[in-house]
């Protein structure tokens, strides 16, 4: 009985059709490239140095121009216009294991995620803001000849939302709030989409990159149960994304060059998700908050690729719907010195037997600490830094393109090992 790889090159030694070998295997490529770019688990929330040091418990309480991310409903409490700029980098590493076997060490470098807020109060009651900020991103780099290059070996995925808000205060004790969120991603991911498969004379790597605009809302409400104790709800919704670009293999084909280009999409839907949380003035030097956040990451349950040649292939990836824990204390040691700690237990979505290495796997655990520096009456200086540690996790990778091309070929057990990140962080508000 032939198997699919003897097909392969029989076809291949009777007809030597090479511009239909390089479409089929443009076509079973891309398949794999696009897929091995949208993995779970790469939602940010790093929007401010404070937050962060807070483990984002900041929903019920803001206080600064950052309510644009946190709750928009709070930019109410704000009598003078604020602006907020800072940025937060980010570094994950992880080792890993294939099949038992240990493999070189991930590691991406570090992503930056900037941020910018700006509030104003129009009346007593009636309020503007603008953010900007990263909702979704990061990624993954490995070792080109490491033992899943056919799933990827560089991934990077980059997205920031442009978000107004209005916000009105309809009594003492309850605002609401209404924004747009204008979204702008980027996705790049690089393969070496044959690797180990027994094709003689194939060393092909792809590349595949996109980008894409789309559009949503942020619904926020705050109430002040008392003069120390606020709680609030955030309501973002889905935004729908056709990621349209370009992909490019290259390399040998069977001892023959190889550089096949043509246009790639692919359409996702980055998830709803809803935050609630609380926040208290024990004291007035003392403040406590917490915060749950539940992301439906269901919806991008299938994403649909359209490739070159009329090619289309909707891929399953089985997401689950997942909550993230967080809280935080803040102290005010003297008039212009603030302690912080946070802590933020995260759950990962993707699923054991469906799993991509664009990210490191496993639920987070982070700790959070950072410093507040009073520079003047109207200035202040945030600083942060958080360690997050990942579970360690195992997923089933499949070798899409040996499936696509009759190849059978077992799937690879990854085990995600002593993944960490680092997150260093700081941000500038000035109250006018």
């Amino acid at each position: 009985m032939s198997t699919g790889y003897d097909t392969i090159l029989g076809n291949f030694d009777k007809n030597k059709d090479t511009v239909n070998m390089k479409k089929s295997l443009l076509a079973v490529v891309t398949v794999l490239a696009a897929t091995a770019g949208f993995g779970a688990g790469f939602g940010l929330y790093e929007a401010s140095s404070r937050g962060n040091a807070m483990g984002g418990a900041l929903v019920g309480k803001p206080g600064d121009a950052t309510a644009n991310y946190y709750n928009p409903a709070a930019l109410t409490d704000m009598t003078n216009m604020s602006v907020y700029a800072g940025f937060t980098y980010i570094n994950p590493f992880c080792d890993s294991k294939v099949d038992r076997q240990s493999q070189p060490k991930m590691n991406a470098g570090w992503f930056f995620a900037p941020t910018f807020y700006l509030s104003a109060p129009i009346t007593d009651d009636l309020s503007v803001g603008w953010g900007n900020y990263a909702e979704y991103g990061l990624g993954t780099k490995y070792k080109r000849d490491w033992a899943l290059a056919y799933d990827t070996t560089e991934t990077t995925i980059e997205q920031y939302t442009l978000n107004p808000n209005i916000a009105y205060k309809l009594t003492d004790w309850w605002s609401i709030s209404a924004g747009l969120r204008v979204s702008y991603i980027t996705f790049e991911n690089r393969g070496s989409p044959l690797a180990g498969l027994p094709i003689p004379g194939t060393g092909l790597r792809s590349h595949l990159k996109g980008t894409d605009w789309g559009m949503g809302y942020m619904l926020g409400t705050k109430f002040k149960i008392t003069e120390r104790l606020h709680a609030g709800v955030v309501y973002r919704s889905r935004i729908d994304h056709t990621i349209k670009g370009d992909f490019d293999m290259y390399g040998t084909t069977m001892g023959i060059p190889t550089d096949v280009r043509g246009p790639a999409s692919a359409k996702l839907a980055l998830p709803a998700s809803v935050t609630t949380g609380i926040n208290w003035d024990i004291t007035d030097d003392w403040r406590v908050g917490a915060t749950i956040i539940w992301t439906e990451w269901r919806s991008i349950d299938t994403i649909n690729f359209c490739l070159p040649s009329t090619y289309s292939y909707p891929e399953k990836l089985k997401f689950d719907n997942a909550f993230r824990y967080g809280m935080g204390t803040e102290y005010d040691f003297t008039d212009w010195l603030q302690g912080r700690l946070g802590y933020v237990y995260d759950l990962d979505p993707s699923h054991e037997k469906h799993g991509t290495t664009m990210l490191p796997a496993g639920d987070r655990h982070i700790a959070a600490s950072g410093l507040g520096f009073k520079l003047s009456d109207n200035l202040r200086l945030d600083v942060g830094l958080s360690f997050i540690f990942m579970e360690r996790s195992s997923r089933d990778i499949h070798d899409r393109n040996a499936a696509k091309m009759g190849i059978a070929r077992k799937s690879n057990h990854w085990e995600c090992r002593n993944s960490f990140s680092y997150l260093v962080s700081a941000g500038v508000t000035y109250n006018f």
